[in-house]
């Protein structure tokens, strides 16, 4: 790992826990116990820096997302997994950070969400006909249940909703994906859920 990713790993940490509209370059440089001048070597600003740090969080995201996806698992199991996957993510997430970037940087924003929904419509999509193959998801319009799903994960996984709710960013997640589901869900594909969600909860 290079000195960049270095400091992009460390700092999208803090940024994800604490919010960034806050935190000084100073801060940044204190944390990092490196010099500005070094950060700025890579990142002449800060929001070149959360720039950064939304690729970096997102690069991640998809790759662990395509490992799932192409695995050799049924549909179900396939979205739990990528539920679990989801669930660890947003759990490193604080709703500071996205009230920052919808505060202070929306074109930020507008890319994490361009990329969210591009992310379920490929892979929740692709997941929906599989699913249809395996009679484990009912037989309706693949579109309709993405855009349903996109305007509910707009709707509820926004620091907005949590904070006037009283929701962690990871509960609304996996209240929208588990009302979603069952909605689409076989009998088969319910008992395939049932189970895996049993076998998880006695691993833990």
């Amino acid at each position: 790992m290079n000195e960049k990713e270095k400091i992009l790993e460390r700092i999208a940490e803090k940024f994800l826990r604490e919010g960034f509209f806050k935190i000084t370059m100073d801060e940044v440089a204190s944390e990092l116990k490196i010099s500005k001048k070094t950060i700025y070597k890579h990142f002449p600003s800060k929001t070149v820096l959360v720039e950064a740090v939304i690729d970096f969080y997102t690069t991640m995201i998809r790759h662990e997302f395509e490992l799932v996806i192409n695995s050799r698992e049924n549909a179900i199991v396939k979205f739990a997994n990528l539920l679990a996957l989801i669930g660890k993510a947003t759990a490193k997430i604080n709703d500071k950070w996205l009230n920052d970037l919808q505060q202070h940087l929306p074109h930020v924003w507008k890319k994490f969400d361009d990329f969210r929904t591009k992310m379920i419509n490929k892979n929740i999509g692709q997941l929906i006909e599989q699913g249809k193959k395996e009679n484990l998801i009912i037989d309706v319009p693949t579109p309709i249940v993405l855009t349903v799903y996109i305007s509910a994960v707009r709707a509820t996984v926004n620091p907005e909703f949590v904070i006037h709710n009283n929701f962690s960013l990871k509960q609304a997640v996996e209240h929208t994906f588990n009302i979603i589901m069952n909605g689409i869900l076989t009998d088969k594909g319910k008992k395939i859920l049932a189970t895996n969600k049993r076998k998880k909860n006695e691993n833990k």
